[in-house]
């Protein structure tokens, strides 16, 4: 009983060594600790395997498609013209047969090749920005995840500290109990203890292990660093260098380009100028021609029928435009409670801390108070579980405020 305090020496290990745990229940999400591994090695071995790679790809095979349509000399699908007219099929009958044959090519319009360049500089720009954007999107959920495991993890020793402690005391009253210093009834009460001790080191466990199985199912590494403690960023507000704000307005500026392009593009309706030939033969008169036809085609109004095009992309503007107002709204409100969270848990520990030390305290006036007699197992029980509580709370504490600097960091935009 004097070592109930040395107990909880180990407050902040978290990973037992691989095949060192002991569990209660026979079921293990091994991870393992690596010394060498850093957060920023974790969020790239994970960027690298995350699913929407095949979106990125996607996005960047549609750029490469984007700049080929503006490097094109040409503004459309090229075609190849024939016309065979026969007198005969009209019931003139004169003997008369003319070939009309021709290579049509779409022209741009004034203002839409530059309008089509643009195009493609936005979307290169965009796919580049929504890479990194994901990245650091990522590198929130695997701050969260470690932070998760620590925090799970933490409890877990704690709850097992706890559990050797209520084993300990069970057999200091059983001896008490064959010396007849203590009834019966006193060996129940701490068995009793014991077994509500080893349910929450059960339940402990459990959330270790669902807990890890998240970390492997959204990284798929088994591995894990050591350390991943963040220092403060000394950025105060949001700005447009934010990953998900930089990938919103580049989202933006493609759909503006977009509008402009449409704006210059009439939807089915391109100039065009064919080059062909025109071969007339007249049987009757033994007479025989040919010839050649330049024919350009230039489209004329049309406004009404190009009109909903034009408001169409100018809607995906709108909604791009809104989407971004709506992410600095929430990204605003996110960093307010970043700061005010981190403030109340700084707050918050520096009580915690001084209650642990009333509690260790406690912890030891209890003991000697017991081991004296002056007072009975279910009052030593509750001191020592309103001990037990105070120093969880300072441990847990302590890993929070942690984790609320690496969530500032990610709302202010920092990526590891």
């Amino acid at each position: 009983m004097q070592c109930l305090l040395g107990l909880f020496f180990a407050m902040g290990l978290w990973i037992s060594p691989a095949g060192a745990e002991e569990l209660l229940v026979d079921h293990l999400d091994d991870l393992v600790i690596d010394d060498r591994l850093s957060l920023r090695q974790v969020v790239e071995t994970t960027f690298e395997r995350y699913p929407q790679q095949a979106l990125i790809a996607a996005y960047q095979e549609e750029a490469r498609a984007l700049e080929q349509r503006s490097s094109s000399w040409i503004a459309g699908y090229p075609m190849i013209f024939v016309q065979y007219i026969d007198d005969a099929l009209l019931g003139q009958n004169a003997g008369m047969t003319e070939v009309q044959s021709g290579y049509q090519v779409p022209l741009w319009m004034w203002g839409q090749k530059a309008a089509s360049e643009k195009v493609t500089d936005e979307a290169r720009k965009a796919v580049g920005k929504y890479a990194i954007a994901l990245k650091h999107e990522l590198a929130g959920l695997v701050r969260n995840a470690l932070w998760n495991l620590r925090l799970v993890e933490n409890r877990r020793e704690l709850a097992r500290q706890i559990h050797e402690v209520a084993e300990k005391l069970v057999s200091v009253v059983q001896r008490r109990v064959e010396l007849g210093d203590l009834a019966r009834a006193d060996l129940l009460l701490a068995e009793s203890d014991q077994l509500e001790k080893k349910t929450a080191l059960v339940q402990a466990e459990a959330e270790v292990m669902h807990t890890r199985k998240a970390y492997q199912n959204l990284t798929r590494m088994i591995r894990v660093p050591r350390h991943f403690e963040e220092n403060l960023s000394s950025r105060k507000a949001l700005d447009e260098t934010h990953p998900a704000v930089s990938a919103a307005s580049a989202s933006v500026e493609r759909a503006q380009a977009e509008v402009e392009f449409t704006r210059t593009s009439k939807q089915g309706n391109q100039p065009s100028i064919m080059l062909g030939t025109n071969s007339v033969e007249i049987e009757e008169q033994n007479r025989f021609g040919t010839g050649s036809n330049l024919v350009i085609q230039i489209p004329v109004g049309g406004d009404d029928w190009h009109a909903p095009q034009v408001a169409q992309a100018n809607l995906v503007l709108n909604e791009k435009i809104a989407q971004r107002e709506t992410l600095w709204r929430q990204l605003e409100k996110a960093l307010h409670e970043a700061r005010h969270t981190l403030e109340v848990d700084r707050a918050a520990l520096a009580i915690a801390e001084r209650r642990k030390a009333i509690a260790e305290t406690q912890i030891n006036m209890s003991r000697i108070a017991f081991e004296s007699g002056e007072i009975a197992l279910i009052d030593y029980l509750k001191i020592q579980a309103g001990a037990q509580a105070a120093i969880r709370d300072a441990a847990e504490r302590a890993i929070l405020v942690e984790k609320d600097m690496a969530t500032y960091n990610q709302v202010v935009g920092v990526t590891p």
